[in-house]
């Protein structure tokens, strides 16, 4: 059996493909890694290579040859690939066309022409772009940037796979996800923005007032979540919001100055795009399959901590 992750070195996929590889140790089970590497996360490889149940691709999903090659044997597959930072899609339109539509495309399109029996579908709540209240799978998509836009389109091309063709394709809208993996990033991501600002001893810069809520995730939680939904015989075909809590990001910096009490929080005036959106998510539908979550933001926090200022005590 060989399960195919895309986007494999990075953020997500990194931590993805060591907790896959940890559950298939009496299995025989083949991991393979597709990744065009166009983050450089190559630390996020390291040790990986040892391991014989593991294969790295270097390709991009944009290519149907290298999505070809990468989908031989494959059984499953966790579409993770993208291009994922919201407020920078703005100034990538055409190349998060390419990939997230694009790019799921192909690999939608490969997972019906070969033996895979099921597709795993990363999305994300910025499909539902400005909303009010509390947003349920039911509720009408906006998406206000092209990340969100493509993000969408890409769903629609795994759900109609399933309605056309059979393919037992979910899609997981995950919320905003935090936490420490060999491919993080902190661009784009918030807590980890925060978090890291206060390691290297600089001003935590929230823009606006910080009351603005958002959907959060520990990146643990977010990839027991993609492991979780394949598993369930009810999940093809389906929608699903995962989320670990809704809360302020004055609520993020709290949780990092009770870690980092000398932290100093800066507030600016004006915002950055997308910076003082505030919706939050129900995931009431998810949990009832059985799924729950593990960790807290300040677990996640801490974790972000412990692995930076761990790192950097020992340089």
């Amino acid at each position: 059996m060989v399960v195919l992750v895309t986007g494999g070195a990075g953020y997500v996929g990194s931590a993805l493909v060591r907790q896959l590889l940890r559950d298939s140790i009496e299995t025989g089970v083949t991991i393979r890694a597709l990744d065009n590497m166009f983050r450089e996360t190559y630390v996020s490889l390291t040790e990986l290579a040892r391991d014989p149940r593991f294969e790295f691709m270097e390709g991009d999903v944009r290519k149907m040859e290298d999505v070809k090659r990468a989908f031989k044997d494959v059984d499953a597959v966790f579409h993770l690939a993208a291009i994922t930072n919201a407020p920078l899609s703005f100034e990538r339109r055409e190349l998060t066309r390419q990939v997230n539509q694009m790019g799921t495309r192909n690999v939608v399109s490969q997972a019906m022409n070969s033996s895979a029996e099921k597709l795993v579908y990363s999305s994300t709540a910025s499909v539902y772009g400005p909303t009010k209240g509390i947003v349920t799978e039911e509720n009408k998509c906006r998406p206000e940037s092209p990340y969100g836009k493509y993000k969408l389109m890409g769903e629609k091309e795994c759900l109609g796979a399933f309605r056309k063709h059979g393919l037992k394709s979910v899609v997981l809208r995950l919320a905003t996800v935090y936490g420490f993996s060999p491919g993080w990033r902190v661009q784009g991501i918030v807590v980890n923005r925060l978090a890291y600002l206060g390691c290297t001893g600089n001003p935590l810069t929230v823009y606006g007032s910080g009351e603005q809520k958002r959907p959060f995730i520990d990146l643990r939680d977010a990839v027991r979540a993609l492991m979780f939904a394949p598993a369930r015989p009810e999940t093809p075909g389906q929608v699903y919001n995962v989320v670990g809590q809704n809360a302020s990001v004055n609520e993020v910096v709290d949780a990092i100055r009770r870690l980092l009490p000398e932290a100093e929080t800066v507030r600016q005036r004006g915002s950055k795009h997308l910076e003082e959106l505030s919706y939050m998510l129900d995931d009431s539908k998810f949990r009832r399959l059985g799924f729950r979550t593990e960790h807290t933001l300040e677990d996640g926090v801490r974790q972000i901590i412990d692995e930076f200022l761990g790192a950097r005590s020992s340089q």
